[in-house]
């Protein structure tokens, strides 16, 4: 049995990981992850964590993080506020404790930086992010740019999904990673250079790849999401379905705990983390930022 610590308990996604994981599934009755337990928590507003922890059936409540050191086999921080991941995360990191960090890995390059370090010095297992970036929507149009499938080579593409550069939770930070990462991880994690500007609180980037080029939208209250990617034999047209998302998304956390090894690159973490710094700063400054 892999006991699961929960950093962090104002975020939606505590509720949602710790139900997931600890209570059956409402249609077959079953545990979707038998072999795992969300054993304890630890939050800052103490109300929320204790709601959390009674709402997913969560036995210890952890007054300090690093109670949870030695109850636990793996953490999850899941702060609402990115700047507070790097704060809460490296103390497990650099103790070998596999970690997950939620959208947005962090704010800032440094504190990235920082932590994809520490887990590589010290043999730790990392991952995290947007679990949006593991949606069959977002894997079909991996597929069509690496295969070229019915539309042939891409020649550009436009997604939208909602952000606002105006909240409590770091701006465009918050909810803005979700876009990044999924775009990222359907054209690569390796672009050349990211032009951006505001609008009324819009927020439009273009994000300039060797071959193509992608336009990110941040549209503050959008309820529909789309890609829309063009190729030179045809166009195609996505509708994101995000059903699914947070069992996809532990799907790859439990992945890589029975299996030792890590889902994907940690230069990919940093890779978005980078990208949304860029589009931040290009809007500010109204200049491209080369990457």
């Amino acid at each position: 049995m892999y006991k699961i610590g929960i950093i962090g308990s104002d975020n939606s996604h505590a509720d949602a990981f710790a139900k997931l994981v600890n209570l059956p599934d409402s249609k077959t009755g079953e545990y979707l992850f038998p072999d795992f337990k969300v054993a304890g928590i630890f939050g800052v507003e103490k109300e929320r964590t204790e709601e959390v922890a009674q709402n997913g059936k969560i036995e210890f409540i952890a007054e300090k993080p690093e109670e949870l050191m030695e109850r636990v086999d793996a953490v999850m921080v899941v702060f609402r506020h990115g700047d507070l991941h790097a704060e809460y995360a490296l103390p497990f990191i650099e103790a070998s404790v596999p970690t997950w960090i939620d959208k947005p890995f962090t704010i800032k390059n440094e504190d990235a930086r920082k932590l994809i370090q520490a887990a590589k010095k010290n043999n730790t297992l990392l991952t995290g992010g947007s679990t949006l970036k593991y949606i069959n929507d977002v894997l079909m149009l991996k597929n069509a740019v690496e295969n070229g499938s019915r539309i042939g080579k891409v020649k550009s593409a436009v997604l939208n999904f909602p952000a606002t550069i105006n909240n409590e939770y770091g701006g465009i930070y918050f909810y803005g990673a979700h876009l990044v990462d999924m775009t990222m991880e359907a054209f690569g994690y390796n672009p050349v250079s990211v032009t951006a500007s505001e609008k009324d609180e819009n927020v439009v980037a273009v994000v300039k790849y060797d071959n193509y080029q992608v336009v990110m939208n941040f549209i503050p209250g959008s309820k529909e999401y789309f890609a829309v990617v063009y190729g030179e034999k045809g166009t195609l047209i996505r509708e994101f379905d995000l059903a699914g998302c947070y069992i996809k998304g532990f799907d790859k956390f439990a992945e890589m705990l029975r299996t030792g090894k890590i889902p994907e690159p940690m230069d990919n973490l940093y890779a978005s983390v980078k990208v949304l710094n860029a589009v931040v700063k290009s809007y500010e400054t109204k200049k491209e930022i080369i990457l």
